[in-house]
C-alpha cells in the first residue's frame, strides 16, 4: 500500500495522523467528562434543587457518609437561615469539611470532659435551703427571688484562691429555667475546708413561672474555673467556650 506524503509550507499532512488525532481528542473529551463527576460539581444554590441533588446522591453513600452529609446540610441550612453566605462546595468537599468539623468537636468535647472531671475532683458543691423571698434589688419583675445556699468543700490537696461555678436551674420536669454562667467565689479555701454562700436568683414571670409557682427548682452547680494559690488553674469554661465557638463557625 502506497500513501502519498508531501509538504506544504513546512507542515506534514497525514490522513492516518489526522484520524488518530481526532480519536485522541474524542478520548480527551470522554476523560474530562468522566473526571467531572456529580460529587465534584458545586452544590446547587437553590434550596429545592440542592435537596433533590443531595437525595439522589445520598442513596449511593454508606451509612456513615450519609450521617455526615446530613449533619453538614443541617449546619448549612442553619447558616443560611441566620443570613450567612451559601458556600460553593462540592459533595466531596462537604464530606471532607464535615469530617474535619466532627474531629474538632470531638477533640474539644474530650478536653472539656477532662477539665470538668479534674475540677470536680477538687471541689464538692451541695445546694440546700431553697425558698422564695422578696426581691429588694429591683432586678425581678415579679418582685420575688429564689434564695438558695451553696456549700463548697475543697476535696483536693491544694489551696483554692478563687472559684467560679456554673449554676443551672430547671423545673420539676427538667425544663430549663435559668443559668448563672460564672458565679465567682473568693478564697482562700484550704484542703478539707468548706465555705458557704447564700445567693438570690431574681425571678421573672415570663421565664421562671414554674419556680414562682412551686417555690423551688432543680439546681445543679459545677465548677467552671478553679484558680489555685500556687498559680495553677483548671478551666472547663474555656473548653466549653471553644465548643460554642465551633458551633458558630461558618462553613467557608
Amino acid at each position: 500500500m502506497h500513501c502519498d506524503m508531501h509538504f506544504e509550507g513546512g507542515a506534514t499532512r497525514n490522513p492516518v495522523w489526522r484520524i488518530a488525532a481526532a480519536g485522541a481528542a474524542a478520548l480527551a473529551i470522554v476523560v474530562v467528562a468522566a473526571c467531572t463527576r456529580s460529587e465534584d460539581k458545586p452544590l446547587p444554590t437553590d434550596a429545592k434543587a440542592r435537596a433533590e441533588f443531595i437525595d439522589a446522591y445520598a442513596a449511593k453513600l454508606g451509612e456513615s457518609d450519609r450521617r455526615q452529609l446530613s449533619r453538614f446540610m443541617a449546619r448549612l441550612q442553619a447558616q443560611e437561615k441566620a443570613g450567612g453566605p451559601t458556600p460553593t462546595v462540592s459533595l466531596t468537599k462537604a464530606l471532607e469539611l464535615q469530617r474535619d468539623y466532627d474531629k474538632a468537636v470531638g477533640e474539644a468535647q474530650k478536653r472539656y470532659q477532662e477539665q470538668l472531671a479534674a475540677a470536680n475532683a477538687e471541689v464538692r458543691v451541695n445546694i440546700r435551703e431553697q425558698s422564695l423571698v422578696r426581691d429588694d434589688t429591683g432586678k425581678a419583675s415579679s418582685g420575688k427571688a429564689l434564695r438558695y445556699v451553696l456549700d463548697v468543700t475543697n476535696t483536693g490537696k491544694r489551696t483554692i484562691d478563687k472559684l467560679a461555678l456554673r449554676v443551672d436551674f430547671r423545673d420539676a420536669s427538667g425544663k430549663y429555667q435559668a443559668s448563672v454562667p460564672a458565679l465567682e467565689l473568693k478564697g482562700p479555701l484550704k484542703p478539707g475546708d468548706a465555705g458557704r454562700t447564700t445567693q438570690l436568683l431574681p425571678l421573672h414571670p415570663q421565664y421562671q413561672q414554674a419556680i414562682l409557682e412551686t417555690g423551688n427548682a432543680k439546681i445543679v452547680a459545677a465548677p467552671a474555673q478553679i484558680a489555685f494559690a500556687d498559680g495553677e488553674k483548671i478551666d472547663p469554661d474555656a473548653q466549653l467556650k471553644s465548643l460554642e465557638t465551633l458551633s458558630r463557625a461558618r462553613i467557608e
